[in-house]
């Protein structure tokens, strides 16, 4: 273990002992009935027993040692610990070098659960298409002009992934269908798939589009790009919200920092049209 190593080891040894400490072993329903009796002090076995570990594999953890931890595991650690939102972060970062994953992404999100100052900025984009999406593409909420331009997102359970890849209209509203928008969209499909491998929801999604089409299925078998995200990209559209007139248009993708499950989208045009 070289210095850095041993500083980042340290520094997360030291906050688990703390976190674990502040845990009354006597408050936490799992333990009761385990014998001998818990004490107030939650011990390392305690941890163990309740993410469903061997007491030696917890023990590297909080020693700080490199160990091949997965998220599932780091995941009841938080649970067990009772950690924040921020001291999970924490957690993940210290441990693994990335962040939780984040949400469920099976079931859509909820639109309740939206920070302020998200729904505001979402509601109050007047000019331009905007919508919040999962880690699935589910989408969370959009706003009145998204709406206008795709109608479909104000059905229920409405995806971008099933709208774009499944839904007849998609071929007829995003001009180059397949060049433009089903090699793209598979691409980002595939990143997806391998960033969260034990994600229920992801897999049924790829699952459901290569079941249902023919031509995702080829596309899927003969390509091997990857794409991340489409922000940026420009894309030719033909709906009826402009007459069916042709309107080439970008995507700009954020992350907000309060909610970095989901994505915050802007469609925006690229040769000067505004909303009438």
């Amino acid at each position: 273990m070289d210095g850095a190593d041993h500083v980042d080891g340290e520094s997360i040894s030291r906050l688990l002992r703390a976190w674990r400490a502040r845990v009354d072993a006597r408050t936490v329903p799992e333990l009761r009935g385990v014998f001998p009796r818990p004490g107030r002090r939650l011990s390392q076995a305690h941890v163990a027993r309740l993410t469903g570990v061997s007491e030696g594999w917890y023990r590297a953890l909080e020693a700080g040692r490199r160990q091949d931890f997965s998220e599932n595991f780091l995941l009841r650690v938080a649970r067990a610990l009772r950690l924040s939102e921020a001291e999970t972060l924490t957690l993940f970062l210290a441990v693994c070098g990335r962040r939780p994953p984040g949400g469920i992404s099976g079931e859509p999100g909820d639109a309740g659960d939206l920070p302020h100052g998200v729904r505001v900025l979402l509601e109050q984009q007047v000019s331009y298409p905007a919508y919040l999406s999962d880690v699935a593409w589910n989408i969370v909420a959009a706003n009145s002009l998204m709406a206008e331009w795709f109608p479909w997102v104000r059905r229920p359970g409405a995806n971008l992934m099933r709208w774009a890849l499944l839904d007849p209209e998609a071929r007829e509203q995003m001009l180059d269908w397949e060049d433009a928008c089903a090699r793209t969209y598979l691409a980002m499909l595939r990143v997806a798939a391998n960033s969260n491998p034990a994600d229920a929801g992801l897999r049924t999604l790829v699952r459901d589009i290569l079941d249902a089409d023919a031509d995702c299925r080829r596309i899927w078998a003969e390509e091997h790009d990857v794409v991340e995200h489409r922000d940026g990209d420009v894309f030719r559209l033909r709906l009826p919200f402009h007459g069916g007139h042709e309107v080439r248009v970008t995507t700009h993708v954020l992350l907000p920092i309060q909610r970095p499950d989901l994505r915050f989208v802007f469609i925006t045009p690229v040769d000067g049209w505004t909303a009438p």
